[in-house]
């Protein structure tokens, strides 16, 4: 497992799954009420989903409300990243990153997450809204804070920068924003990681802490490819130890950054070639957010 290629009807597939997923998230974004549990919340994300035919996920709903959408007091990951991968007590696969009962608030950040899967084709997003779009001035600050993020990213894979110097020149600019680097809490302590068609989706699936076993072979296979044979195959997430300029295939990139009690993000597929890199789509909820407001 190494480069990927993928079909322009291939590509066209795993569009039409990112937007079904945040399709998904919007119209729970729409539901949201004073009072409802990120548990509910991200149970809604997939119930909708399955309401529209899905049937797998490459990861289950995540919702953090408040202060955990920047994850405030939460452990960072420490070791290689195939060990905080898998470690129960980092990231999305330790009980501090699942739905709890915490009640939303009016006026608080949301942050929702979710990824998808369609046939084989697996997507991951991430969207940040607030109950009932009642922005307040430091979650509008810091969604269009978010803005810059994405030119940079793609100028710079474009550019045949290594992912550990993106994320270097990332993270300059997040403390230049006087922001704090969420991502890094993240397994591998990521700001994208890739995503692909998924194996073994004719056996059975279910919950590993959030995951599916699918997308966990997905990963792994990436990882010890990788480790195997580190000259022929790069490590599926991208960090601040990725020595190597992107990987042709599809990579879900996702800055996420907080201050105060804010943390927000977005999250959405890149697609690598050989001598390119671009947007999967470029018509997605946050990206209109920034044309409605930088118009004004």
């Amino acid at each position: 497992m190494a480069k990927e290629h993928f079909t322009q009807q291939e590509l066209a597939d795993f569009k039409a799954a990112q937007r079904l997923a945040y399709d998904a998230v919007a119209a729970v974004e729409a539901q949201l009420y004073e009072g409802i549990t990120e548990k509910q919340a991200a149970r809604a994300v997939e119930d909708w989903l399955r309401d529209h035919g899905v049937s797998r996920f490459f990861h289950y709903g995540f919702a953090w409300f408040g202060e955990r959408t920047r994850f405030r007091d939460f452990t960072k990951p420490k070791g290689g990243a195939l060990g905080s991968l898998l470690n129960p007590k980092m990231a999305h696969f330790g009980k501090q990153f699942q739905p709890t009962d915490r009640p939303l608030r009016q006026g608080e950040a949301v942050i929702l997450d979710v990824g998808p899967v369609v046939g084989n084709i697996a997507c991951d997003m991430g969207y940040s809204c607030t109950l009932g779009g009642d922005d307040s001035e430091e979650f509008h600050e810091a969604r269009m804070a978010l803005e810059p993020y994405r030119t940079l990213i793609l100028q710079l894979v474009r550019s045949g920068a290594t992912q550990a110097q993106i994320y270097r020149q990332v993270d300059e600019l997040i403390a230049d924003q006087g922001f704090e680097n969420i991502h890094s809490y993240y397994p591998g302590s990521v700001i994208a990681h890739k995503v692909g068609k998924v194996p073994g989706t004719r056996l059975p699936t279910f919950r590993i802490n959030g995951f599916s076993p699918q997308a966990l072979a997905y990963l792994s296979g990436h990882l010890l490819s990788s480790a195997i044979r580190p000259r022929l195959n790069r490590t599926p997430l991208w960090n601040e130890g990725a020595d190597q300029p992107c990987e042709p295939g599809l990579w879900a990139v996702e800055p996420h950054i907080g201050k105060g009690d804010i943390g927000v993000k977005w999250e959405e597929m890149l697609v690598v070639t050989e001598d390119d890199a671009y947007w999967l789509d470029d018509d997605l909820p946050h990206t209109r957010y920034w044309k409605q407001h930088s118009a004004r």
